[in-house]
């Protein structure tokens, strides 16, 4: 009976210590989660932000086109698409140059009809004038013939009219002449003038046919649409105006990313080219990416984007790897320039400290209870702490839920 009740009590002790285990346990599942303890690299270092940027971006805008300044867009590829070399990108409204091409074509037509005008105009007369001079040569024979043979054969009176008629001839004949170079002369410089005019207005509808075809933009190779924002922080759109030098868009080559980051004044002067850099994408926070600073800024300059005086030391950072699938562009990141780097350390989330009246504690799972081990704590970053004693790799430690850290009492 004794063994009996004895063994009762057991059972009794046992149902309760589970019972309040089990609540423990659900008291501390519904303020968190159980993360393992683990041993990794602790990274110290100096916080670094920025955005993403392609090594190898061509931006385009408006073409260089002569006496056009201001440009319309009217057609522009969506923001993120994907394009294939020769796709067209950008375009610009032709409407002013469209009416240059009409005004130029016309006045080259004309030109052309009027020098075509001048030429026959020239021949008819060339013909006519050959026709009198030829008649006023004709008689110039004539009378020189006469002027030749034995005096005898005519009276003097006949003679001097004879004289007469060849001096009129002569002279009839030097002024057809002069008339014809002349008129030549000036028909020649007239169909100068005009073919001058023709050619400059040849020259104008050639090169506005070309501004035309220039003012749609292709992708010179495969990529991806980024608009490119202003100084004023805007993005253009259809119906915009640009002027002649501004860009507009980009194609980067997404296989080959760098990051540019801003590092606090106050921490600038830690900064040194070739030091590593880890750093998580906003878009991407659970993934790690790697790199190391390829330039760093001489002076600090004011934060972009901002009003507030910060100034920031500006560094580019050439990455380790570039993942086409998740990197673009623009996008922000966060990370870390290594100052130092504890290796094979143990390791816990910042959140799993608890901070007592006796020190830091973290809650540890067991088999049956949940215990707040006291710690004592190495070096740190703004995720994770070193644990120098009093937990062990592969114990589990909670990671509240809520800003505060009390854990509810069961």
């Amino acid at each position: 009976m004794r063994k009996s009740l004895i063994g009762a009590g057991i059972a009794i002790a046992a149902v309760l210590a589970g019972a309040g285990w089990t609540r423990n346990k659900l008291a501390a599942d519904r303020q968190g989660d159980w993360v393992r303890v683990s041993r990794g690299d602790l990274v110290t270092g100096i916080d670094v932000t920025g955005t993403l940027s392609a090594v190898d971006s061509g931006s385009f805008g408006p073409p260089q086109v002569n006496d056009v300044w201001e440009y319309k867009i009217s057609m522009i590829a969506p923001e993120g698409s994907d394009v294939k070399q020769g796709e067209p990108v950008l375009g610009f409204d032709t409407a002013e140059l469209q009416k240059r091409l009409d005004e130029k074509s016309a006045e080259s037509e004309q030109a052309r009809k009027e020098i075509e005008k001048n030429r026959a105009d020239l021949a008819l007369r060339r013909e006519d004038e050959k026709l009198k001079l030829a008649d006023a040569e004709a008689r110039l024979r004539k009378a020189q013939l006469k002027l030749e043979g034995p005096p005898d054969i005519v009276s003097s009176n006949e003679r001097r009219q004879i004289e007469l008629d060849f001096a009129l001839a002569k002279q009839e004949t030097e002024s057809i002449r002069q008339r014809i170079a002349s008129f030549e002369r000036a028909a020649a410089a007239q169909i100068a003038l005009l073919t001058s005019k023709q050619l400059t207005a040849a020259s104008v509808v050639n090169e506005t046919q070309n501004a035309i075809k220039a003012m749609t933009i292709t992708a010179p190779r495969n990529g991806t649409i980024v608009y490119v924002i202003n100084w004023r922080g805007d993005k253009k759109k259809v119906g915009d105006s640009c002027w002649r030098m501004e860009r507009v868009i980009e194609i980067p080559d997404l296989a080959r990313m760098m990051a540019k980051g801003e590092v606090d004044e106050a921490d600038a002067g830690k900064i040194a080219v070739g030091q590593r850099v880890v750093f998580n994408l906003d878009a991407h926070p659970d993934e790690e990416f790697a790199g190391t600073i390829r330039e760093a800024g001489r002076t600090v300059q004011q934060q972009q984007g901002t009003k507030d005086p910060i100034k920031v030391l500006k560094v580019n950072i050439v990455l380790d790897r570039t993942d086409p699938a998740k990197m673009r562009p623009g996008m922000r990141f966060h990370g870390t320039v290594e100052l130092a780097r504890a290796k094979n350390a143990l390791l816990i989330p910042r959140s799993a400290v608890f901070v007592t009246g006796s020190g830091p504690v973290a809650y540890r799972r067991s088999t049956f209870s949940v215990t707040a081990v006291p710690l004592k704590l190495g070096r740190e970053n703004e995720k994770t702490v070193e644990v120098v004693s009093g937990l062990s790799a592969s114990d589990r430690v909670l990671v509240p839920k809520v800003a505060d850290k009390e854990p509810q009492k069961s």
